[in-house]
């Protein structure tokens, strides 16, 4: 705790100081600041961007982001794999998403939300350039961690934070749809071997 009380008390120093004092603390604070910069590990919530909370419009943009991103994905899977879990879980999403983001795109409107944007999202970079059993591996191992770290957002950031009765209830209805789409990626997974 001391190195990051050392670069406060120098600044309060310099500012209370005279003009050749002020020079020499801010250079040693000015290192100091430095030396912290390194001295926090990278995961700390100092060195987190400042994330606005939640609405129900930003709720319903990312979930129909997450949403094209898979049908996305999966009409690529199904292009590129011959396994047939692998295409299985291909169609399953394609349709399960496809599915969701029309019941985004009517929840905004009857809430009067900007509708989600069509604009494509990119692909995810694990599946670029990859075929055959590479693909399949990287493919089904990027569903099973998406719907993973989807399922845990829905209910521990997005439920909380949406205001709207239509929005939690859709959110609710949506967990138990991802956990049986991880379920089948987990299936998947084990057919592959990976």
């Amino acid at each position: 705790m001391k190195w990051i009380l050392i670069p406060a008390v120098a600044i309060a120093a310099a500012c209370s100081g005279g003009d050749t004092n002020r020079d020499t603390v801010s250079q040693q604070s000015g290192s100091m600041a430095a030396d912290t910069t390194t001295a926090v590990a990278p995961d700390t919530m100092a060195n987190r961007p400042a994330v606005a909370p939640m609405n129900d419009s930003s709720i319903v943009a990312e979930l129909a982001q997450a949403d094209m991103a898979e049908v996305q994905q999966a009409g690529l899977a199904l292009k590129e794999s011959k396994s047939t879990a692998v295409r299985t879980l291909a169609q399953r999403l394609r349709s399960d998403h496809s599915a969701h983001l029309k019941q985004l795109t009517a929840l905004a409107s009857t809430l009067h939300l900007p509708a989600p944007d069509s604009a494509s999202v990119p692909p995810a970079p694990e599946l670029q350039g990859k075929t055959g059993a590479a693909f399949d591996s990287a493919f089904v191992q990027h569903a099973v961690e998406d719907h993973q770290k989807d399922i845990d957002k829905l209910q521990n950031t997005m439920l909380p934070a949406a205001q709207s009765d239509q929005l939690k209830s859709l959110i609710r209805a949506t967990v138990p749809k991802l956990q049986a789409h991880l379920a089948l990626a987990q299936s998947a997974e084990r057919k592959l071997g990976s």
